[in-house]
Formats: C-alpha cells, sequence, structure tokens
C-alpha cells in the first residue's frame, strides 16, 4: 500500500512566518543594493584621484558586485532561506544560458580590454569604421564622441573582434590635404612651392623626421579639357587633428594665391618700366 504524502503545513503561522522572512529578505535586498551602489561611488570617486578612470570604474564594479553577494549572504544567515536562493540562482542560470550569452562575451572582453590596455579614456580611436574619442570604458561597453554631438556605444564583444586603430598611442599624426592645381604648370616646381606652404602651417611637429610631404596624386581633366593635377600635402602634427585639415587646405591655397598675386605685379611692373 503506498505511502501517504505528507501533509503540506499552511497554518497561519507558516504563512505569517513565509511573509514576515519574505519581507525581511526584501528590506535587506533593497538596502544592500543602495549600499553597493553608495560603496562603489566612493571607491570609483577614491581610485580616480590616482589611477585613470578605467582601473576606477572596474574596481568600482567589483566592489560593487561583491556587495550584492554579501547580501546574498545576509539574507541566506537573517532568514534561513536558502532553498530561496536555490531557486533564484537556478532562474539566473536558465535566463543567463537562454538570453545572455551576448552580455557574457561582452564581460570576457571587457576583462582582456581592461588588462590589454589598448586604448585609455581620452584617445582617438578608429573601430573598425566609426571614429571619435574615448569617453569611457566598462566591462560591457565603450563609449566614443565622434566629435559631431553623437555619443557612440559599442558593445566590448565587437570590439574586441574589429580592428582597433589608436591614434594618439604614438606621438604625432599625419595630417594631409588635397590642393588641385588646374592648368598647365611647372609640377616640379608647385611641388616645391607646396612644401615652402606646408611648412609655414602650425600646429606641427618639427623634428629632423617629420618634414612635410607633396605627392602629385592624380592628373584629370573636367569637362573644358582642362589639366587638373591633385596634389596630397602631408604633415607632422602634434596630435590627432581631423578638424583641422581645411584649415590646412586654407593656408596652402592663400600662400598660393598671394604668391601668384605677387608674381603677377612684378610682371606687370616689368612690363610697365
Amino acid at each position: 500500500m503506498d505511502e501517504a504524502a505528507p501533509a503540506v503545513d499552511m497554518s497561519t503561522e507558516t504563512i505569517v512566518g513565509l511573509l514576515t522572512n519574505g519581507l525581511i529578505a526584501v528590506a535587506i535586498g533593497v538596502l544592500g543594493y543602495f549600499v553597493s551602489q553608495f560603496l562603489s561611488r566612493i571607491v570609483f570617486k577614491t581610485v580616480r584621484r590616482f589611477a585613470e578612470p578605467t582601473i576606477a570604474n572596474f574596481v568600482s564594479t567589483v566592489v560593487r558586485i561583491g556587495g550584492l553577494i554579501f547580501t546574498l549572504k545576509i539574507i541566506v544567515d537573517q532568514t534561513g532561506a536558502a532553498g530561496i536562493l536555490v531557486v533564484l540562482i537556478t532562474a539566473f542560470t536558465a535566463a543567463f544560458a537562454m538570453g545572455s550569452e551576448r552580455l557574457a562575451g561582452d564581460l570576457v572582453a571587457g576583462i582582456n580590454l581592461f588588462f590589454l590596455r589598448f586604448y585609455r579614456v581620452g584617445d582617438m580611436v578608429t573601430i573598425s569604421e566609426l571614429q571619435g574619442h574615448i569617453t569611457a570604458i566598462s566591462l560591457t561597453h565603450t563609449s566614443l564622441n565622434d566629435g559631431e554631438r553623437d555619443l557612440i556605444i559599442i558593445p566590448n564583444s565587437e570590439i574586441f573582434s574589429q580592428t582597433i586603430i589608436n591614434h594618439t598611442t604614438i606621438p604625432g599624426s599625419i595630417l594631409r590635404a588635397t590642393v588641385p592645381i588646374l592648368g598647365n604648370h611647372d609640377r616640379e616646381e608647385m611641388v616645391n612651392r607646396l612644401v615652402a606652404a606646408a611648412k609655414s602651417f602650425e600646429p606641427q611637429l618639427h623634428g629632423p623626421n617629420d618634414q612635410p610631404f607633396v605627392v602629385l596624386d592624380e592628373v584629370s581633366f573636367n569637362e573644358e579639357e582642362t589639366t587638373i593635377s591633385s596634389y596630397v600635402v602631408s604633415i607632422y602634427t602634434p596630435d590627432y587633428l581631423h578638424a583641422i585639415k581645411s584649415k590646412l587646405l586654407l593656408h596652402i591655397m592663400h600662400i598660393l594665391d598671394q604668391e601668384d598675386r605677387e608674381r603677377s605685379e612684378a610682371e606687370a611692373v616689368e612690363q610697365s618700366s
């Protein structure tokens, strides 16, 4: 004969006990969450005084996670809710397995990026086809300011699988501007004029290996069959200054126009005399 299943105690005292333990667990959980957040912010500000934001953010995240784990331990100790905790952990594990693989990948990539130090806050980088200054680095994502009032947030797992170009790590950068010249002219002389014009532009580096150079990139024709010679002027700047590319072009064109004007005036004076 089958044994009867044990009766479930649903007395008022048992229900009150469960509700009491539940309220205590919730209260401890809420308090522990806010304390963890508060400690995390204090640690971030403290570490930030003598370390860069990446390290401060990593340490504060570890403190926050540690605080939440400690909160769970207190809940178990105070309420004896070990069974409830096991259920919660099981549910979390199932949800993580079904829908949080991306989060796990971001965390792993974030830890790798933290130790490999491919870039730091403030660096100018190009990641895939995205370019900007690093504004924040966390365990799950990296934020870029692209200079056009847009904030770009990239998951760390995507960054780790892309080519990363750090324009700040090695001092200096090459700034290029294409100068179109119409009509037939002495191209060797034009190269010398462009180099001289580029040398007067600031800011730029002035080391022995940082001299401006000019390359004749292309010779084409417009609709009127006029020759167009495209020269690429390159200079070495002390930082990644993509925004001043137009200033370099305007500077060179202004000097060329001034030289042509002075040459025309000199020829006019010579002819009149």
